[in-house]
């Protein structure tokens, strides 16, 4: 079963116009978890992408005050932090 809608695009930095389509593939139950359903639209997978690489890097780096201060900076200077945001994207693309 398939799902096709368009929702409003709340994620930051779209506009109050700006629509998502969203498509959903519906195989079991399970397909209508808040993680599934994320992980169907490309937008929202992607910041789930970036909440895992961040997560995984707090593990062994975490406890460490001057990453953590820095990390802090990195994603608080929109410069810097799209360009994070492409990195990562690069590491995943490949």
């Amino acid at each position: 079963i398939g799902l096709n809608f368009t929702v409003p695009a709340t994620l930051k930095g779209s506009t109050t116009d700006d629509e998502l389509n969203v498509a959903l593939n519906i195989k079991s139950l399970d397909d209508f978890s808040p993680d599934s359903v994320a992980r169907q639209v490309p937008e929202v997978n992607k910041l789930l992408e970036l909440r895992e690489a961040l997560t995984a890097l707090k593990g062994p780096m975490g406890n460490l005050p001057a990453f953590r201060t820095q990390l802090q900076a990195l994603l608080e200077n929109e410069e810097s932090r799209e360009q994070l945001l492409k990195e990562i994207g690069q590491v995943s693309n490949k």
